[in-house]
Parts: C-alpha cells; structure tokens; sequence
C-alpha cells in the first residue's frame, strides 16, 4: 500500500496545481473586468412610454379608508364584498317609522342580516336578503353595514343605522312621553341600581316596570351587535356604552358579549327582547358574559 502512494503521489500534486490555476485565472479575469469592463459615460437610450387608449388603466390604491370601512370584524379570513351600487345620494331615505338597530354581514348576501324595529306597530325582528320590513310593501335589495336598502310603493328606500325616520308631521303639542322615559327613566337608573361587588348587584323592582314597558328606550344605552363565531350566532356584543347608561350601572363594559340570562341564550336581539317580557315575575338573575376572552357571571337580586 506504501508503494503505490509513493508511486502516485505525484498526482496529488498534479491536482493541486490545477485547482491554484484555475482560482487565479479567475481572480485575473475580474481585475480586466474591472479595468477595461467599466459603465458606459453614457446610458443607452429609452423610449417614452406612451399611454395607449385600447390597454385599459390598472386601479390604483386608494388611502380613503374604504377598505378598512367594509371589513368584517367578526370574521378575519372573509374577503368584504364588492359593492356595485347607484350613487348613494340618489336613494332617498325612508319616510316609514322604521329604526334599523344591527346589522351583520356574513361572508355571503345571502348570509347577511339586519335587525330592524317599527316604532309605530312595535313588529321587530331580523331580516335578510328577499325579507319584507314591518310596514313596507318590498324586498329588501341590500344590506350593508351602515344601512338597508329596500323596496317600498315601487321605488328604492334606505333605512341608516342608529337614526330614527324622519318626521313629518307637525305636532301642535307635545306629545306625552311613554313609561320610563327621558328624565324620569334616567333618575330611576341612578336609585334603582346598587353595586354590592364588581359582580353582584341590588336592582329595584320598580326600574323592571320601567324598562319592561318600554325596552326601546333601555336599548338606547348602548349600540347592540351580534356577536358570531364560526358562523353562527352566539350572543349580543355591546359597544359605545355610555357612562349613564344601565349597561354602566349593571357593570358592563364596551366589547362585553352577553351569552345567556339565566339560561336563556342570546343568540339574537330579538331573543334579547324575549326576555324583558319575563323580567317581571323573575326575583333574581345570572346573566352569563365573555369579557376579553373570558367567561364572566354577573348576579342581579331584584327587590
């Protein structure tokens, strides 16, 4: 075996020779390159590109904040619809005595929902594509987060979130304002709650009349939305409450979702509603919250 690495030996030398040469042949084409390879003084000439009527015009970005206006936050991997409508300034906004208080868009049309009110007959409930509103003679056309378009006397008709139809009537007096109203249900509010801990609470029996006899006003507290997980309904999430509003003096908090009262699940304004008429015979309550990701229970004693 030593024999034949001495015999041959002379090839590891051979090799090592080759691979020196071929790293400075390398190196000495790079220094030519840098020497005599050198960027023109002048740059090559490039032609004007010049716009042609036939290629249509890619969209731009737009920085107004659309996008992020008709994103779907209660669901991060759905792509917002594409709205393909007539300038919004020629719908006219309805004369009916309709109150649009939620909406929920879903990942489709046709899963899309609203939740409107007549504040004259009193029928609410939630509707979607192809429904008839309490009051008006059409369809529904369109619901978008902001508002609902339908049909009504054979032209189109828009109801707006949170505002109240317009009046056209003139009254020639006050007119006298329902149970629990105003001033006097707001003063109710103040007496009627006490706080005994972060989670418990006194509720006097007289603000249930109140707000059982008109909820409307009690809703006004707080803009009510519902709540969706994996495309289905489960409870009422609350936001913009305000400092003086019940929702406040019960311990709620913006962002909270109201899951159940006692045992009743709240999958729905509508089955929210529901419950106000069996306040009345009930002594206590248990209602069931998610507040940060986290279940919660506030206890209400009524007397």
């Amino acid at each position: 075996m030593q024999d034949l690495i001495k015999r041959y030996f002379w090839v590891l030398g051979g090799i090592t020779v080759m691979i020196c040469a071929v790293f400075a042949a390398k190196g000495a084409g790079h220094i030519v390159e840098a020497v005599w390879l050198g960027d023109p003084a002048q740059a090559p000439k490039v032609a004007t590109a010049t716009v042609r009527p036939d290629v249509p015009v890619k969209p731009t970005r737009s920085k107004d904040g659309v996008q992020l206006a008709t994103r779907n936050m209660f669901c991060s991997e759905c792509t917002p619809a594409v709205v393909t409508t007539t300038d919004p300034s020629q719908i006219a906004i309805t004369q009916l005595p309709l109150q649009l208080l939620a909406t929920n868009i879903g990942p489709s049309e046709k899963q899309s929902y609203a939740t409107v009110v007549n504040t004259e007959s009193l029928k609410q409930g939630s509707f979607s594509l192809g429904d008839t509103l309490p009051g008006a003679s059409g369809k529904i056309k369109a619901i978008r987060y902001k508002y609902v378009d339908f049909e009504n006397s054979g032209r189109l008709e828009r109801v707006m979130l949170g505002g109240a139809p317009p009046i056209t009537t003139v009254a020639a007096a006050e007119p006298a304002k329902p149970p629990g109203d105003g001033d006097d249900l707001q003063a109710s509010i103040d007496s009627g709650i006490k706080k005994i801990d972060d989670v418990t609470y006194e509720i006097d029996k007289s603000l249930i009349e109140k707000v059982t006899a008109n909820p409307m006003a009690f809703m006004k507290g707080a803009r009510v939305v519902p709540a969706m997980k994996n495309g289905k309904p489960e409870g009422i999430k609350l936001y913009a409450i305000r400092p003086t509003s019940p929702y406040a003096k019960l311990g709620m908090t913006n962002g909270d979702t109201l899951q159940s009262i006692n045992g009743f699940e709240l999958t729905s304004v509508d089955k929210g509603l529901e419950i106000y008429a069996k306040l009345r015979e009930a002594t206590s309550l248990e209602v069931e919250i998610i507040r940060r990701g986290k279940p919660v229970t506030l206890k209400y004693t009524i007397r």
